[in-house]
This record gives structure tokens, sequence and C-alpha cells, in this order.
């Protein structure tokens, strides 16, 4: 993948759910996605630039916190949308 196309990301522990997402957005005309686990999104980007980054909702709380950090000091203006997440009122 060039480095100068701007990637999405699905970063789910369950691959599957992954996949379908992945498939979702490719449908929407975006076709630069790719599938991720909160263990290997760094060697799966490689030197890309991300769009947005989606979240599954397996990841832990905690797990999931860190990826956002982690993800904010790799692009700190990136979109992260959590799916299926926690309910805030």
């Amino acid at each position: 993948m060039a480095t100068s196309e701007r990637l999405i990301v699905v970063i789910d522990p369950v691959d599957g759910r992954a996949r379908n997402l992945k498939e979702l957005i490719e449908f929407m005309d975006a076709p630069a996605v790719c599938v991720a686990n909160p263990e290997n999104w760094r060697s799966r980007i490689g030197d890309s630039r991300l769009a947005a980054v989606f979240l599954g909702e397996d990841i832990p709380r905690n797990e999931r916190d860190r990826l956002i950090t982690d993800l904010g000091d790799y692009d700190p203006n990136v979109s992260i949308v959590l799916v299926g997440g926690e309910q805030h009122a």
C-alpha cells in the first residue's frame, strides 16, 4: 500500500467481526481498509497515513485506553470510532 494513501483500520480481537466491518466500509467505496488486532496494529499499518480507526467492543477497557493513547501518539489527528462500546448518558 502506498504511503500517501490514507488507511482505515479495524482493530478487533474477534477476526470474523472485524472482517465483516471491513467489508461494510469497503462497500461504501473506501478501498484502503485493513484488519488488525490490538497486538499487531502497528505492523499491519506499516507507514501508512491513517484516515480512521474503528475499535471493537471486546477490547478490555485498559487495553482500549492504551490503544487510544498509542494511536494518538502515532497520529494525533486520527478519528477513532468505538464500535458497540459502552453507553453513557
